[in-house]
């Protein structure tokens, strides 16, 4: 009866009872969908019966959530219900609150599960003034069941989980290629398995070299448009229209491409009038709810130092007068982005004017 974190969720798995209510959700979608797994081969087995192993989707009446849930089981211990990706937002308040009682009681031959493996994360703390419906199940859950949040894993224990994916596959990684791969692919744990595997399928048993992971590596959105305001920022606007052209060979959205882009000027802007204001990163990530992302307004304080607040004013007004006409106008988006691009390079020039 509490709400878990990853290790003591895992010891539980091997050691410890089974409840009769679950939820698993959180940022790390790879967490949730592998604990969720392990959870239900604890409740149901690696063979589980097709009489007492009841899965549920999204959309299902949450009658029949109910009476999945009250069935006696027939050839197994539980009755194991489990409802992935539940969208406890559409619920009526009626509803909902209804599904909170029924948590509060479940039948002692039953175990339901709520799996969240490509939905469900809280809003940032700060974002929202009333608590969310899934962080209100959450707390009915913590009272009477186990609930347990995956947030996004980064830093050393992320690094040593490549390392660890590597020796799996008889393969040698080292902490700083790890982080190199990172740095290329983001902190998501599936897309960095599938270049961990794509990685150890290459090399075999041996090395992972840094050459192998520049060949076979593929940047994220993120990444690349980080990459692309550093090639601006110093001079580099060949290495700009790369980085572009790449996003477009990745059919990414030209949306998505702005979108990031502007998330990219505005820290930057934000970095530049905190710190002529007298303000500290960390004052200014409280203020804005950066929360475990502080981190992009520290590097983003690095990349504004080569520019004048006028400039990176002018800068994002470029990008607003873009954003409109991609969404108002019937013009190539392709030479939207370009033009803008071009725009940002001459605001750059002149960003001290």
């Amino acid at each position: 009866m509490a709400k878990l974190n990853e290790q003591e969720f895992k010891r539980m798995l091997t050691t410890g009872k089974t409840d009769r209510l679950y939820l698993i959700y959180g940022e790390e979608k790879y967490l949730v969908k592998g604990y969720s797994a392990k959870l239900c081969e604890k409740v149901a087995g690696k063979k589980p019966s097709d009489f007492d192993y009841i899965r549920l989707n999204a959309d299902a009446p949450l009658e029949k959530i109910f009476s999945a849930a009250e069935q006696l089981p027939i050839m197994s211990e539980y009755k194991c219900v489990v409802v992935t990706d539940y969208n406890i937002d559409a619920l009526t308040e009626n509803d909902f609150k209804l599904l909170l009682q029924f948590c509060e009681d479940i039948s002692p031959s039953a175990v339901l599960i709520f799996t969240m493996p490509t939905s469900g994360s809280e809003p940032k703390k700060g974002a929202e003034k009333k608590p969310s419906k899934l962080s209100k199940l959450a707390e009915t859950v913590k009272k009477y069941g186990t609930a347990v949040e995956f947030p996004k894993r980064e830093g050393l224990a992320l690094e040593r989980q490549l390392v660890n994916w590597a020796s799996r596959s008889d393969c040698e990684l080292s902490p700083l290629n790890a982080s190199k791969i990172i740095a290329l692919c983001g902190t998501d744990m599936t897309a960095l398995k599938n270049e961990m595997d794509k990685l150890c399928a290459y090399t075999g048993k041996g090395v992972i070299t840094e050459d192998t992971i520049k060949l076979l590596v593929s940047q994220n959105t993120e990444v690349r448009i980080f990459a692309l305001s550093d090639c601006i920022g110093s001079g580099d606007y060949n290495g700009a229209y790369k980085q572009l052209y790449g996003l477009f060979g990745q059919n990414e959205k030209p949306e998505v491409i702005l979108s990031v882009l502007s998330s990219v000027y505005i820290d930057m802007y934000r970095a530049k009038v905190a710190s002529e204001s007298g303000k500290t990163t960390s004052e200014l990530a409280s203020d804005f709810k950066y929360g475990r992302r502080e981190f992009l307004l520290k590097n983003a304080g690095k990349r504004a130092s080569g520019y004048s607040t006028q400039g990176l004013r002018r800068i994002l007004n470029v990008i607003l007068e873009t954003d409109m006409k991609l969404k108002s106008t019937p013009s190539d988006r392709q030479i939207l982005l370009e033009t803008l691009i071009s725009r940002i390079i001459v605001e750059t020039r002149n960003s001290n004017i």
